[in-house]
């Protein structure tokens, strides 16, 4: 009876060495079945929604959701530091005629020409 093989990478160094077409095989079958186990799986997925859940948050406070869930489901949490260094996003005023946003500093809408904020005296 032989002993279950481990897939580590002393095992996959020592069987590609070996030059045995047979031992090779049952080592990459044992590594195949690890990365095939569900329960692998289903850790990886649920890191990575808790992972984009939290990134999310980041950007509701900072009002960047899409971009810091983005960062978190990408990145983990090296993204969340990224989205915490990121600066926070400032809403663009609205145009009170067409309803599109515009720059802060426009005085008139780049679409409808209307006045948004204070005319100059």
């Amino acid at each position: 009876m032989s002993t279950p093989l481990i897939c580590d990478a002393a095992t996959l160094t020592q069987a590609l060495q070996s030059g045995d077409p047979d031992e090779q095989m049952q080592v990459l079958d044992a590594c195949f079945a690890v990365l095939t186990d569900p329960t692998l799986w289903y850790w990886v997925i649920g890191f990575t929604l808790v992972c984009a859940l939290v990134g999310a948050l980041i950007g509701k406070y900072k009002n960047a959701v899409v971009r810091d869930t983005l960062l978190g489901l990408a990145l983990g949490p090296f993204g969340w530091a990224i989205s915490l260094l990121l600066p926070r996003v400032v809403a663009k005023p609205l145009c009170p005629a067409c309803g599109k946003p515009a720059e802060a500093a426009d005085k008139y809408c780049r679409h409808c020409g209307a006045a948004i904020g204070a005319l100059p005296k």
